[in-house]
């Protein structure tokens, strides 16, 4: 009797639980569409001194030699080729979305038949004219000018825009030499394995206050992880050099390709990019970044608002890891 009271009680608490439960619907209210900007100016333009580069303990480079590894490495790869067969790429080009509701499902609407425009120094220098196939994505084709500052003007929404200037900046090129490999096999971060990782070869400039961002394309697919985005600046290592250096981290596979860009930046896109890395990246601990609005450099002039992306301008450097079909026969020197 003892049990079966016992389990009538659990019954009826049971039956009040499920009988109190009423679906919650949130009504929320749905936001205005507002802008969005993501576009990038770039062509390789290289940051060569007069005087060549010393790295120190032996190694140096002087202008005739670094102006041939990156005349070679230009002619090896041609970036034109990788925007044919990769899914994503960004640069000179400017695509035009805009933010969605909360609940929305798939790519937030694009924005078509938008009038933008390219500023240097003040004075316009291109119309942007909207990619046939690729509704929102307006296509640069002005050759940047080193040391001049560029923005855009954007008429979309009903509302006018403006990215703030920022002045295009040569970048140190990524180099490819005899003796610098660009993919190493060697173990990994804990010393219990042997993997093939990428390595670049590189230059930081003299003089505080650069910035530089990486991006990657792995097997012609852009990684597209945020945990993937990588970002450097010189405040504590001015002029240093980059030999053999794995940007990337992740090892790779037989024959694996990965394609490194390596893009002069701003302070503010590169604030920019980290607050987009730790809201996205790093989620789902205790320790995660507060959320906490990610500042751009686009605003709605018509509101006197901000708006959202970015318009980044600087030159740019490319170099190829391409993985043997073969593990060395003397492996990584693990025993």
């Amino acid at each position: 009797m003892k049990n079966l009271k016992y389990s009538l009680l659990f019954l009826a608490s049971l039956w009040l639980i499920t009988s109190c439960q009423e679906p919650i619907e949130l009504d929320l209210d749905d936001p205005e569409p507002e802008l969005v900007v993501e576009g990038y100016l770039s062509q390789r333009d290289y940051l060569i001194p007069d005087e060549g580069f010393d790295c120190g303990s032996g190694f140096a480079l002087s202008k005739l030699e670094l102006e041939f590894a990156t005349s070679a490495a230009d002619a090896f790869l041609n970036i034109d080729s990788i925007e044919a067969q990769t899914d994503y790429f960004p640069f000179n080009k400017v695509k035009l979305s805009t933010t969605a509701n909360y609940f929305d499902e798939g790519q937030t609407p694009a924005v078509s038949n938008a009038v933008v425009e390219l500023y240097k120094d003040g004075a316009l220098v291109e119309t942007l004219i909207e990619d046939a196939t690729t509704p929102g994505t307006y296509r640069i084709t002005h050759k940047p000018e080193v040391g001049a500052k560029y923005h855009l003007e954007i008429e979309a929404l009903g509302n006018s825009y403006e990215t703030t200037p920022e002045e295009y900046l040569a970048v140190p090129p990524l180099l490819t030499l005899p003796g610098l490999n660009t993919v190493n096999y060697t173990s990994n971060f804990i010393g219990d394995s042997c993997q093939y990782f990428s390595a670049i070869n590189t230059y930081e400039a003299i003089g505080k206050g650069d910035y530089y961002r990486w991006f990657f394309y792995l097997n012609n697919e852009f990684v597209s992880d945020p945990f993937f985005i990588a970002t450097f600046e010189d405040s504590d290592v001015d002029g240093v050099c980059l030999i053999q250096f794995d940007i990337y981290g992740n090892d790779l596979d037989l024959n694996d390709t990965l394609i490194i860009f390596q893009m002069k930046s701003s302070k503010v896109y590169y604030d920019f990019i980290n607050s987009l890395r730790n809201q996205t990246a790093f989620v789902g601990g205790p320790f995660d970044t507060p959320p906490a609005p990610i500042q751009g450099n686009v605003k709605n002039i018509t509101k006197g608002t901000e708006a959202y992306g970015y318009f980044l301008s600087g030159g740019i450097s490319a170099s190829a890891s391409i993985v043997p079909d073969t593990i060395p026969s003397g492996g990584c020197g693990l025993d």
